[in-house]
Protein backbone atom coordinates (compact mmCIF):
# COMPACT_ATOMS: atom_id res chain seq x y z
CA UNK A 1 0.00 0.00 0.00
CA UNK A 2 1.37 3.30 -1.14
CA UNK A 3 1.95 5.59 1.63
CA UNK A 4 -0.74 7.79 4.15
CA UNK A 5 0.94 11.36 2.05
CA UNK A 6 0.25 9.98 -1.47
CA UNK A 7 -2.80 8.75 -1.17
CA UNK A 8 -3.95 12.52 0.68
CA UNK A 9 -2.17 14.00 -2.15
CA UNK A 10 -4.28 11.93 -4.72
CA UNK A 11 -7.55 13.10 -2.99
CA UNK A 12 -6.44 16.65 -2.70
CA UNK A 13 -5.69 16.35 -6.32
CA UNK A 14 -8.80 14.98 -7.69
CA UNK A 15 -7.91 11.27 -8.25
CA UNK A 16 -9.39 8.65 -6.49
CA UNK A 17 -7.45 6.64 -4.86
CA UNK A 18 -8.70 3.17 -4.21
CA UNK A 19 -11.49 1.94 -1.92
CA UNK A 20 -9.41 -0.21 0.77
CA UNK A 21 -6.69 2.95 0.33
CA UNK A 22 -9.68 5.63 1.24
CA UNK A 23 -10.79 2.98 4.14
CA UNK A 24 -7.71 2.45 5.76
CA UNK A 25 -6.65 5.92 5.52
CA UNK A 26 -9.92 7.07 6.98
CA UNK A 27 -8.97 4.75 9.90
CA UNK A 28 -6.13 6.08 10.93
CA UNK A 29 -7.32 9.57 11.06
CA UNK A 30 -10.17 8.59 12.99
CA UNK A 31 -7.08 7.00 15.50
CA UNK A 32 -5.37 9.79 15.63
CA UNK A 33 -8.52 12.19 15.88
CA UNK A 34 -9.38 9.98 19.47
CA UNK A 35 -5.98 9.82 20.51
CA UNK A 36 -6.18 13.91 19.83
CA UNK A 37 -9.55 14.37 21.23
CA UNK A 38 -9.08 12.71 24.56
CA UNK A 39 -5.86 14.34 25.37
CA UNK A 40 -7.75 17.53 24.89
CA UNK A 41 -10.30 17.06 26.74
CA UNK A 42 -8.72 16.23 29.47
CA UNK A 43 -6.48 18.81 29.66
CA UNK A 44 -9.95 21.27 29.40
CA UNK A 45 -11.62 19.26 32.27
CA UNK A 46 -8.54 19.67 34.67
CA UNK A 47 -8.98 21.91 37.30
CA UNK A 48 -5.45 23.47 37.18
CA UNK A 49 -3.63 23.10 34.00
CA UNK A 50 -0.49 21.05 33.52
CA UNK A 51 2.54 23.35 33.25
CA UNK A 52 3.66 24.89 30.02
CA UNK A 53 6.25 22.46 29.24
CA UNK A 54 4.16 19.33 29.60
CA UNK A 55 1.12 20.75 27.43
CA UNK A 56 4.11 21.96 24.52
CA UNK A 57 5.18 18.44 24.65
CA UNK A 58 1.47 16.86 24.29
CA UNK A 59 1.45 19.34 21.48
CA UNK A 60 4.74 18.27 19.28
CA UNK A 61 4.04 14.65 20.22
CA UNK A 62 0.43 15.20 18.71
CA UNK A 63 2.31 16.83 15.38
CA UNK A 64 4.88 13.95 15.68
CA UNK A 65 2.43 11.58 15.26
CA UNK A 66 0.29 12.81 12.61
CA UNK A 67 3.84 13.68 10.66
CA UNK A 68 4.85 10.13 11.30
CA UNK A 69 1.74 9.12 10.00
CA UNK A 70 1.87 10.51 6.64
CA UNK A 71 5.28 8.82 6.05
CA UNK A 72 4.02 5.40 6.37
CA UNK A 73 1.45 3.00 4.63
CA UNK A 74 -1.86 3.19 6.60
CA UNK A 75 -1.61 -0.50 7.29
CA UNK A 76 1.38 -0.10 8.78
CA UNK A 77 0.37 2.49 10.95
CA UNK A 78 -2.48 0.11 12.24
CA UNK A 79 0.04 -2.80 12.28
CA UNK A 80 -1.47 -4.62 9.89
CA UNK A 81 1.07 -5.73 7.82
Amino acid sequence: MRLLSEIIDDVVSGERPSHEECYQALQVYRLMLNIDHRSYREELMKEKRDPEWIRKKKAETSFNMYKDALSISPDKWLGRR
